[in-house]
C-alpha cells in the first residue's frame, strides 16, 4: 500500500510539473508569438505603404488605375518585395536548423521519457514512443511545407481594386475583374474594433490567405481605390512557435532537469522511515512547490532574455525593409537624372516615413562622402544643406551613439557607383519599454502558474490517499486526503469554476460592443453594460432558489445543476450571433453560476463549526478568487492572441470538467441533510420569519448601507468601468487583465489573514465599516490622479476593501438571532441575493456616470456617496449585542 502511495505521489507530482511548466510555456509563447506576427505584418505594411505612395499622386490627379505608367511593373516589384520578406522570415537555413532540432528533440524525449518511467516503475508506458514519433514527425512535415511555400513564392499577390471591390489591376492576371472577398468590409470593421488596424491599413484572414488592405482617398476623403496584399496563411504562421524553437535546449534542460530533481527528492522523502511512517505532507508539498516554482522562474528568465534578441532581430529586418524601400525610392530619382544633393524635402519625405515607424529612433541620408544631407528623428527634422552649424551640431547631439547591434546602413547606388548612404537606428528606449512589457507578461504568467500550482497541489493530494495513519497527531502521506466531508474539498472545485467562468471578465463589455446593434431604444453605453446586469440579475434569482434548495435537498443538486447551466450558458456566449443572443446566454450562465456559488458556500457552512466558519469561507473565497484571478488574466492574454469567442469556448470546457471532479472526490458528501423534510409546506410562521429577518435593523443596515454599495462598486468598476476606461486609453487586453489581477491577489493573500481576526473579534461590524471606507477611497483617488495609475490604485483599494467586507459580512450575519430562526441557508441566500441586486445595478450606475458627467467628477461623487453609506451603517448597527446569538 505504501509503495502504491509512493508511486501515485511521484506520478502526480511529475504530471503537475509538466502541466505547470506547459501553462507557462504556452502563455509566454503566445505573448511573444503575437508580437512576432504583428511585426511580420508591419513589414508587409511598409511594402503596401510604399505602393500607396506610388499610386496616390496619379490617382488624385484624375488618372485611372490602368492609365498609370508602368502599373504592372510597380505591382510586380511589390510582389517581389513580399516574396523577399517571406523568404527572409523562413529561410532554408532556418528550416534545416529546425528540422535537425526536431529530430534530436524526438530522440531525446523518447529516451528520457522511458528512463523516467523506469525510475517510477511504470514500464508499460514505454509504448509512448510511437505517439511521440507521430507528433514530432508532423512537426517536421509542417516545417517542410512552409519551406516549399517560401522558396516557390506561391500564394503572394498585389492587387488594386475600385471602391466597389472589383480588382482592376493585379500582379496575378487571373485576379483581374474578380472581386475582393465579400467579407472584406465586415472584416475590416471587425479588425478596426479589435484595434488591428494601423491608420487606414487592416489585415484579416480569408480562406487560406491573409489580406492586408490599404485605402487611397482624395483631399475630400472620398475613396479612390483599395490596395490588397495577399500572403499565404502558412507563411505568416511559419514561425508561430519561434520562442519554443529558438529555446529548445534551455527548455529541455529545465524540463528534464526539474523532473530529475523532483524524482530524486521524492524518492528520498517517500522512503519508509524506521518508525514505519513516511515524511509529512507539509514537507513533501513544500519541496514539490520549490522545485516547480524554480523551473517556472528559470523559464520566465530565459523568455525575457530571448525576447530581447528576437526583438532586435525582427526590428532590424523591419528597418532594413523600410530603408531598403527608401533607398529604392531615392535611386528612382537618381535614375531620372537628379542629383542626391538636390532632392527637396517633399521628395525625401523622411519625416513622414519615421512617423509611421516608432521602432526607429532616426533616419539619416548621407552623400557619397558621408556628409549628412537630411537628419530626422521622432521629435525633429533637419535639412543639413540649409541649416546652420549650430543646428546641425544640436541635432547630432540628440542622436544615439553608434552601435552596430542597433544600426542598419545601406548603400545608394547608380549604375554600380555609390552616390550616398542611408542609415537608421533601432530605438533603445522603445526596446526597454517592450522589455518591461514582456517582463510584466512573464510575471503575470508566473503568478498565474504558481496560483494554478497551489490549487492543483490541493487537488493532487486529494488523489493520493490511503487509510488514516495510526498516529493522527503526525499527518503523513498516508493521511494526506481530507476526511469524507471537509470544507477544503470544495476549494479546487470552486477554483476551476471561477477559472472557467471569469476568463471573459476583462472583455465582456468590449465583446458586447463588437456585437452591438440598436436594441430596445437603449444607448450604446447602456447596451454594453446590459449583459453584465442581466447575468447578475439571474445570479441573484438563482441564489434565492439555491438557499431554499440547500436547506431541503443538500448542496450537491444545486451545485451540479449550476455547473451544467454555467457551462451551457458560456458555450452559448461562444456561439451567440448577435447582442440579443449574447444577453440571453449571459442570463443562463449567471443562473448556473449563482446556483453553484451558493451551493459551494452551503457546503462549507455545513462541514464547518461556529469557530471555523469565517476561516472556512475565507479559505473557499481564496480558491474562488485564485480561480477568478487566473481565469481573468489568462482569458485576457488569450484574447490578445486569439479572439474573444475562442476564450468563451475554453471557459465552458473548464467548467464542465468540474462536474467530473465532484463525482471523483466529493461523491461521499453528496447526501441530503438528515434534519430536512422535503415535503414540509411553507406556512405562515415561515413567512413571519422571513419578514422578521428582512425588517431587522441590523439586516437592513447590512443590505442597504454595506452590501449594496460594495456590490455596485466592485461589479460596476471592475467588470464594466475598468475594461472600457483602460481600453479607451489604448491599454492592451493583457494590461487590463494584469490590473484586474490585483483585486484577486488581495483576496487570496490578505483575505484569509483578516478572516482570522474576524473570527476572534466580537466587533465584526467594525471590519465591515473599515472595508467600506477603503472602498470609498478607491473612487476618491480619481480626484487626485487619473489614467492607468488611478485605475491600478482603485483596484488595489477595492481588493483591500473586499478582503475586509466579504468574510466579515457573512460571519456577522451568521451571528444574528434572526438568522438562526430563519435558517442558515435561507438567510445567507436572501442576504447574498440582495447583494446581487447591487451587482445588477453596478454597470447601470457606472454607464449613467459616464453619460451624465465627466468621468473624474462622476467617480468622485460615487466615492463620496459610498463614504456616507459607510457612516450610516456604523450608526445603525450601534448597540447590536442584544441581537447576537453568541
Amino acid at each position: 500500500m505504501k509503495n502504491s502511495i509512493r508511486s501515485r505521489l511521484i506520478v502526480c507530482s511529475v504530471v503537475l510539473f509538466a502541466c505547470a511548466l506547459g501553462i507557462n510555456v504556452f502563455l509566454n509563447s503566445s505573448s511573444v508569438d503575437r508580437f512576432y506576427q504583428d511585426s511580420q505584418i508591419a513589414q508587409y505594411h511598409a511594402i503596401g505603404d510604399y505602393l500607396k505612395s506610388k499610386l496616390s499622386e496619379p490617382l488624385k490627379s484624375g488618372q485611372k488605375i490602368n492609365e498609370i505608367l508602368n502599373i504592372n511593373k510597380i505591382l510586380a516589384k511589390s510582389e517581389q518585395n513580399l516574396k523577399q520578406v517571406g523568404f527572409e522570415q523562413t529561410t532554408s537555413a532556418n528550416v534545416l536548423q529546425y528540422r535537425v532540432i526536431l529530430e534530436k528533440l524526438k530522440n531525446r524525449i523518447v529516451s528520457l521519457s522511458i528512463s523516467v518511467l523506469k525510475i517510477v516503475g511504470l514500464h508499460d508506458f514505454a509504448q509512448i514512443q510511437p505517439n511521440v514519433n507521430k507528433t514530432l514527425d508532423s512537426g517536421v512535415k509542417e516545417v517542410n511545407a512552409f519551406s516549399t511555400i517560401s522558396s516557390s513564392g506561391s500564394g503572394y499577390s498585389v492587387s488594386v481594386a475600385l471602391p466597389n471591390n472589383i480588382i482592376i489591376s493585379s500582379s496575378k492576371q487571373h485576379f483581374i475583374n474578380s472581386r475582393l472577398p465579400e467579407k472584406t468590409l465586415a472584416e475590416m470593421q471587425s479588425v478596426k474594433d479589435d484595434k488591428k488596424g494601423i491608420g487606414d491599413f487592416y489585415h484579416f484572414k480569408h480562406s487560406e490567405s491573409y489580406y492586408l488592405t490599404l485605402s487611397i482617398h482624395d483631399e475630400k476623403n472620398a475613396l479612390l481605390a483599395k490596395i490588397a496584399l495577399t500572403i499565404p496563411e502558412e507563411l505568416l504562421n511559419a514561425n508561430k512557435h519561434m520562442l519554443i524553437l529558438d529555446n529548445v535546449a534551455p527548455l529541455t534542460l529545465i524540463f528534464f532537469g526539474g523532473i530529475f530533481i523532483l524524482l530524486i527528492t521524492l524518492n528520498h522523502m517517500t522512503k519508509i522511515r524506521p518508525d514505519g511512517m513516511l515524511y509529512s505532507k507539509a514537507k513533501i508539498s513544500f519541496m514539490v512547490f520549490v522545485v516547480i516554482c524554480s523551473a517556472q522562474i528559470s523559464f520566465s528568465g530565459v523568455t525575457t532574455v530571448a525576447f530581447k534578441d528576437l526583438y532586435l532581430k525582427i526590428n532590424k529586418e523591419k528597418a532594413r525593409m523600410n530603408v531598403g524601400l527608401f533607398k529604392d525610392y531615392v535611386e528612382s530619382f537618381l535614375n531620372e537624372g537628379k542629383n542626391i544633393e538636390n532632392l527637396t524635402d517633399e521628395e525625401i519625405a523622411l519625416s513622414e516615413i519615421i512617423s509611421r515607424y516608432p521602432e526607429l529612433s532616426d533616419i539619416i541620408l548621407y552623400d557619397s562622402k558621408w556628409h549628412p544631407l537630411y537628419i530626422v528623428t521622432q521629435k525633429s527634422a533637419l535639412n543639413c544643406k540649409t541649416a546652420t552649424y549650430g543646428q546641425i551640431n544640436k541635432i547630432k547631439k540628440s542622436l544615439p551613439e553608434w552601435d552596430p547591434e542597433f544600426n542598419v546602413r545601406l548603400n545608394i547606388t547608380q549604375t554600380d557607383q555609390i552616390k550616398g548612404y542611408v542609415s537608421t537606428d533601432i530605438s533603445k528606449s522603445l526596446l526597454y519599454r517592450r522589455l518591461i512589457d514582456i517582463s510584466l507578461d512573464s510575471l503575470t504568467v508566473l503568478v498565474i502558474s504558481i496560483l494554478f500550482l497551489v490549487e492543483m497541489m490541493i487537488l493532487i493530494f486529494n488523489f493520493v490517499k490511503n487509510e488514516p495513519a495510526k498516529d493522527q497527531s503526525r499527518p503523513t502521506v498516508q493521511s494526506i486526503a481530507y476526511p469524507k466531508a471537509h470544507y477544503g474539498l470544495m476549494r479546487p472545485a470552486a477554483f476551476m469554476l471561477l477559472f472557467g467562468y471569469d476568463t471573459s471578465m476583462s472583455f465582456l463589455p468590449l465583446h458586447t460592443e463588437k456585437l452591438y446593434t440598436p436594441l430596445f431604444g437603449f444607448s450604446k453605453d447602456v447596451i454594453m453594460g446590459l449583459p453584465i446586469s442581466v447575468e447578475l440579475f439571474f445570479v441573484g434569482i438563482s441564489i434565492l432558489i439555491a438557499g431554499a434548495w440547500l436547506d431541503r435537498r443538500g448542496w450537491h443538486e444545486p451545485f451540479l445543476v449550476g455547473l451544467f447551466l454555467a457551462g451551457v450558458g458560456i458555450l452559448y456566449s461562444w456561439a451567440a450571433p448577435d447582442v440579443l443572443h449574447f444577453i440571453i446566454s449571459r442570463g443562463i450562465a449567471g443562473g448556473g453560476y449563482g446556483l453553484a456559488l451558493m451551493a459551494s458556500q452551503g457546503f462549507v457552512i455545513e462541514y464547518s463549526d461556529n469557530r471555523s466558519k469565517a476561516q472556512g469561507l475565507a479559505y473557499l473565497f481564496a480558491g474562488i478568487y485564485a480561480g477568478s484571478l487566473c481565469g481573468g488574466a489568462t482569458g485576457a492574454m488569450l484574447a490578445d492572441r486569439f479572439d474573444y469567442s475562442s476564450v468563451f469556448f475554453a471557459g465552458s470546457l473548464i467548467i464542465f470538467s468540474v462536474i467530473f471532479y465532484c463525482f471523483i472526490f466529493m461523491r461521499n458528501a453528496m447526501k441530503r441533510p438528515q434534519s430536512c423534510d422535503p415535503i414540509q409546506p411553507i406556512n405562515s410562521a415561515s413567512h413571519g420569519k422571513v419578514t422578521g429577518f428582512l425588517s431587522n435593523r441590523i439586516v437592513l443596515a447590512l443590505i442597504f448601507f454595506s452590501s449594496l454599495p460594495a456590490a455596485i462598486a466592485v461589479v460596476g468598476f471592475l467588470n464594466y468601468f475598468t475594461p472600457i476606461y483602460l481600453n479607451r486609453m489604448g491599454a492592451s487586453q493583457s494590461s487590463i487583465g494584469r490590473i484586474l489581477m490585483v483585486y484577486g491577489i488581495c483576496l487570496i493573500y490578505i483575505g484569509p489573514v483578516i478572516s482570522k481576526y474576524v473570527d476572534a473579534s466580537n466587533k465584526k461590524r467594525l471590519f465591515i465599516f473599515m472595508g467600506c471606507i477603503l472602498g470609498s477611497m478607491a473612487f476618491l483617488i480619481f480626484d487626485i490622479v487619473e489614467g492607468l495609475m488611478a485605475a491600478a490604485i482603485a483596484v488595489l483599494l477595492l481588493g483591500l476593501s473586499s478582503s475586509f467586507v466579504l468574510a466579515s459580512q457573512s460571519a456577522y450575519t451568521l451571528r444574528l438571532k434572526v438568522t438562526e430562526e430563519l435558517g442558515v441557508g435561507k438567510s445567507i441566500g436572501i442576504f447574498r441575493s440582495t447583494s446581487r441586486g447591487g451587482q445588477v445595478l453596478g454597470p447601470i450606475v457606472f454607464s449613467w456616470l459616464i453619460l451624465a458627467t465627466n468621468i473624474k467628477d462622476g467617480v468622485t461623487y460615487f466615492g463620496l456617496a459610498y463614504f456616507g453609506f459607510a457612516v450610516i451603517f456604523l450608526l445603525l448597527t450601534m448597540g447590536d449585542k442584544k441581537q447576537l446569538s453568541f
